[in-house]
C-alpha cells in the first residue's frame, strides 16, 4: 500500500511526458472528488439525525465539501459534472435548512437528484 502514492505519481509523470495532459488533468480532478463523494454521502445520510444539532452539523460539513469541490478543477466534462453535482448538494442543504425550520419540503426529490448527479460525476472518474 505504501508503493500506491509512489506509482500514481509514476503514472502521472508518464502520462505528462506522453503529451496526455487531459488524462492527467481527469486523473487528478477524479481523485479529488473520490474523497469528497463519500464524505458528501456520509453527510447527507446524517441529515436524518433524531436530534436537530446533529442535523444543522451535517449541514455544517456538507456546506464545507461543497466549498472544496467547487475547488477542483479539471476537463470542460469533469466541470460540467462538478457543476451539476454541486448545485444539487446546494439543493440539499436548502431543503435540510428547511426541514429544520420546520417546513418539510421536497427532501426526497432533491437526494435522488443529488444521487443521480453524484452517479454521473462518478460514472465519469471510473475507468
Amino acid at each position: 500500500m505504501k508503493k500506491l502514492p509512489a506509482l500514481a505519481t509514476l503514472t502521472v509523470g508518464i502520462l505528462l511526458l506522453s503529451g496526455c495532459s487531459e488524462q492527467v488533468s481527469k486523473l487528478t480532478a477524479c481523485g479529488e472528488v473520490a474523497s469528497q463523494a463519500v464524505q458528501v454521502s456520509g453527510a447527507i445520510d446524517a441529515l436524518s439525525s433524531p436530534t436537530p444539532e446533529a442535523a444543522r452539523a451535517a449541514l455544517d460539513e456538507v456546506r464545507g465539501v461543497v466549498e472544496k469541490i467547487r475547488g477542483i478543477d479539471g476537463p470542460d466534462e469533469f466541470v460540467t459534472l462538478r457543476e451539476t453535482w454541486t448545485t444539487s448538494i446546494d439543493a440539499v442543504i436548502t431543503e435540510g435548512e428547511n426541514a429544520l425550520a420546520g417546513n418539510p419540503g421536497n427532501m426526497d426529490v432533491v437526494t435522488t437528484q443529488l444521487r443521480t448527479a453524484t452517479e454521473a460525476i462518478v460514472g465519469y472518474c471510473t475507468p
